[in-house]
């Protein structure tokens, strides 16, 4: 019978992957819906999506109102500015609706490679590293505290829904 690999199912599943990961724009990163509650990366991707890294959001931990009506999830995805013109929320029911980019204080350039989180009340609703320097969330309506820590200095702001465009310096 033989291993998967020997057979050569391994390789076709990896090519699915590739071909599933190519579909996305390169310069974006894209959080999809999972049951983990921690930040998975893909470890093998082609050159043309180096940027592009997928995370596992995780539903809110308080039980729906109406017991028959499935949890919201939360995605986001990061990028460079203008991002929101190229992609769209994974779930048309729940845009983005909340945005926040990464600059120096000094120059106003955008900082990439910004260690994330995301809390409500506390809890840690998202942990990344940013591919690029604008995030998109879309989340439910309540105020959130986005933490950014930038060669290892953190930093943060309390932004509400429907705020597109904070920001935090360093």
């Amino acid at each position: 019978m033989g291993t998967l690999n020997e057979r050569g199912l391994c390789m076709v599943t990896g090519m699915l992957l590739i071909a599933g990961t190519c579909a996305l724009p390169a310069h974006a990163q894209i959080a999809r819906p999972s049951t983990t509650p921690t930040p998975i990366t893909t470890p093998a991707m082609p050159a043309a999506a180096q940027n592009l890294q997928t995370a596992a959001p995780q539903a809110p931990s308080r039980p729906p109102a109406n017991p028959a009506s499935p949890q919201e999830m939360l995605y986001y995805v990061c990028g460079s500015r203008g991002l929101d013109t190229h992609v769209t929320s994974p779930d048309p029911q729940h845009p983005f609706n909340l945005g926040v980019s990464f600059v120096s204080a000094s120059t106003g350039a955008p900082l990439n490679e910004v260690s994330v989180k995301l809390r409500r009340h506390g809890r840690v609703l998202m942990d990344f590293v940013a591919a690029g320097p604008y995030c998109l969330f879309s989340v439910p309506e309540a105020d959130y505290r986005v933490e950014g820590t930038y060669r290892g200095e953190m930093k943060f702001e309390i932004v509400q829904t429907g705020n597109m465009t904070a920001q935090i310096k360093w």
